[in-house]
């Protein structure tokens, strides 16, 4: 069974122009940042489109995520590791989106 620790949280707004995840800083440092493993992201308000292969995604192109979904990249594995995706990973709000959107990250060792 996999146990996980929270390493931080990020509230990141989502609106035309592609934004990326900030990873938290280690406890007491103004410049570590942690390597998490996972994250589990909320998707508030409005829709957003991601992508993850160093191309930003458009409000037409990307993986689509509906309002009050999640993106749960905490894996089954005790092995996963997907540190390169949170690093590489951008955000736009969806062409459908009447206004911007909120993400709220966690992210777990």
């Amino acid at each position: 069974m996999a146990v996980y620790n929270q390493l931080g949280h990020q509230s990141l707004p989502v609106s035309l122009d592609p934004v990326g995840l900030t990873m938290p800083l280690v406890s007491g440092s103004t410049t570590q940042r942690h390597r998490p493993r996972r994250a589990l992201i909320q998707v508030l308000d409005q829709p957003i489109r991601w992508r993850a292969d160093g191309t930003d995604p458009t409000s037409t192109t990307g993986h689509r995520i509906q309002a009050e979904s999640y993106i749960d990249w905490t894996g089954g594995e005790e092995d996963t590791d997907v540190f390169g995706l949170l690093m590489q990973v951008k955000f736009v709000r969806d062409a459908a989106a009447t206004g911007d959107a909120q993400l709220e990250i966690s992210f777990f060792s």
